[in-house]
């Protein structure tokens, strides 16, 4: 195994390179540090493994959780490398063989978290080693301009600083604006660091945004639907998780719960039971998800909006993470807005607040856009896109009609300038501005607002009476999100260069009828979760994966990934020559697992 070709091959079982995969690799083994932006399941891991197995030396890789960890060192067992985690949960017997197997080089990757490094006795070790590399996973953490911040990624720079010969340095991450990457280059202070972003698109994954009248009875209907399938469902509060948990267990799913209010003992077996297949969902807040690396994921279902895009596409870049088609759907709810800006407002610093409620006026115009989400995602994080839709998204392939809200938007605008007419240019929210056009208000504190500043006599009050308040606030987030209206940290409204010619021009202005399109859920999303063929070959595949995982306690995609079970059940290999083809099957597995898979293939149908 002499090049990152060969080790691609032999140990990972795959024939060629994903993008920017053998520029990292070549990069990091010409020892130049690298900051590599890839999305989940692009397969940044691969990018510091090759140079870690072709190296020499030991690979220090700082990884933020135990479960990552152990996700990681199991999976490189399984092919094959010498791989050891050492974390907080391990008695000091078992962490000082590590020690000595790293001293003596043999092993090839040490997993660690950055915590470890704030240790003075843990530096003086590192001092010790020769290191070939040190990689940073998940290295937004160390910005706290990110949505992750974590303040023991500080110690990273400094530790790095204090080793006798500096070795090359790695850093990867999934999500990170333009700020974000130069905060992560000046943070580790990497040394003209060769930066390769690869895409934001993940390509497999279905976006949608679903405004249900019930999102229970959403949620149920989908999980009815496909009752195999593992998925996640975010939450955004403990109370909605337990709700949500009971209610489809009541109803059938095999659904366990995570959330920061359970016991440490709970929360692992819980975790473990998904993980291992044992159950179908995750029901969770955010407390859950980070370093996990189950690769059969389906579908991504947030039952709240989230707090910003970047949450989001980390959330739910965990489907798909083995390439398989994956749906993420959001289901929006107007409550939504106010539980995050709640949670917003606890932060005390006024800087973060004003960053953090530009991040949710972000993810709120996602969730009212007309255009393609996929383009709308990629534009966030600085990725230009070609114009069109992506036809893989619920608003390119919606059947949903469009209504002419031309006169309504005209009046919501005329409404927003009168009130600033009136009060000298003072702006206000789409609650008032509701009441206003409405001519009447069910909130105490605005109708008290209403008459001394004598909003009962401008020209608007009242003309849209018939209309519920509802429909009036979403057609004025679709406004903000189309850029007719604009909106300020305080939720104001105010014009836009876009609000006066609309109102001069008469065009049309189309906007998707979410209660309709709800009707219309079955026949605008859900691609084919891309099963082979013979499904039942797979399920009997499967229940071989995970008496194998049982016997050797890992989860059962370590074993192989369910994108691998299905190519087995295109090409239907029976010899090993034929078996170590198949994309995903190394040297390694082949000899562990080759003769059971096979003979399991020739038996099937007899």
């Amino acid at each position: 195994m002499n090049t990152p070709v060969d080790v691609l091959r032999k140990v990972f079982g795959y024939d060629s390179f994903r993008r920017g995969q053998e520029e990292l690799i070549n990069t990091i083994l010409s020892g130049r540090d690298v900051l590599g932006v890839m999305p989940t399941g692009a397969g940044k891991s691969v990018c510091y493994q090759i140079p870690a197995i072709l190296g020499d030396g030991v690979c220090v890789v700082l990884s933020p959780l135990i479960s990552l960890m152990k996700d990681q060192v199991d999976a490189l067992r399984q092919n094959g490398v010498r791989a050891e985690a050492i974390n907080s949960a391990m008695e000091w017997n078992d962490v000082r063989d590590i020690l000595r197997l790293a001293r003596r080089k043999e092993i090839s990757m040490l997993y660690i978290a950055p915590e470890r490094l704030e240790l003075e006795g843990f530096r003086e070790f590192m001092s010790s080693l020769e290191i070939s590399a040190i990689v940073v996973d998940e290295a937004h953490c160390v910005s706290q301009w990110g949505h992750d911040f974590r303040p023991s990624y500080l110690s990273i720079a400094p530790a790095i600083s204090s080793l006798a010969r500096r070795p090359v340095v790695a850093a990867f991450t999934a999500t990170a604006t333009p700020e974000v990457k130069n905060d992560i280059v000046k943070q580790l202070d990497l040394d003209s660091p060769y930066v390769l972003t690869t895409g934001f698109d993940r390509a497999n994954l279905f976006f949608q945004v679903d405004h249900p009248e019930d999102k229970m009875s959403f949620l149920l209907d989908y999980s009815k639907k496909f009752p195999n399938m593992s998925g996640i469902v975010y939450c955004s509060t403990r109370k909605t998780v337990e709700s949500v948990r009971e209610t489809l267990g009541r109803n059938g799913t095999n659904a366990v719960r995570y959330h920061a209010g359970l016991d440490d003992g709970e929360r692992g077996k819980n975790q473990d039971d998904f993980i291992y297949d044992r159950a179908a969902v995750m029901v969770a807040t955010n407390a859950f998800g980070m370093g996990i690396d189950k690769s059969n994921v389906r579908y991504v279902i947030h039952y709240n909006m989230p707090s910003s895009i970047d949450s989001y596409y980390q959330e739910a870049g965990r489907a798909g993470r083995d390439g398989s088609p994956s749906d993420c759907i959001l289901l929006f709810g107007r409550q939504d807005i106010a539980t995050a800006r709640f949670l917003i407002s606890k932060n005390e610093n006024a800087g973060t607040r004003k960053a953090n409620l530009r991040k949710l006026q972000d993810i709120i115009d996602y969730c009212h856009t007309e255009g393609c989400l996929r383009r709308h995602i990629l534009r966030y994080f600085g990725e230009t896109t070609e114009a069109g839709g992506c036809d893989a998204c619920g608003n390119c392939r919606s059947v949903s009609n469009r209504r002419d809200i031309t006169i309504e938007a005209q009046k919501i605008l005329s409404c927003v300038y009168r009130i600033a007419e009136k009060t000298g240019g003072r702006k206000y929210g789409g609650g008032l501005i509701a009441d206003v056009l409405r001519g009447k208000s069910s909130n105490a504190a605005r109708r008290e607002q209403i008459i001394p500043l004598e909003l009962d006599r401008v020209s608007t009050w009242g003309i849209m009476r018939d209309a519920p308040a509802a429909n009036i606030m979403d057609m004025i987030d679709f406004l903000v999100a189309e850029k007719y209206l604009a909106i300020d940290e305080y939720s104001a409204l105010s014009f836009t260069e876009r609000s006066r010619p609309f109102l001069k021009s008469g065009t049309r202005l189309l906007m998707r009828d979410h209660h309709e399109a709800a009707k219309h859920t079955k026949a605008k999303t859900k691609r084919e979760k891309d099963l082979p063929r013979d499904e039942g070959l797979f399920e009997e595949l499967r229940g071989l994966r995970r008496k194998i995982a049982d016997l050797e306690s890992v989860p059962p995609y370590v074993v192989f990934s369910d994108k691998t079970l299905a190519a087995m059940c295109e090409t239907r290999p029976t010899d090993e020559d034929k078996f170590l083809l198949v994309s995903g099957v190394g040297e390694a597995k082949l000899k562990k697992y080759g003769a059971r898979f096979i003979e399991a293939i020739r038996n099937w149908g007899e």
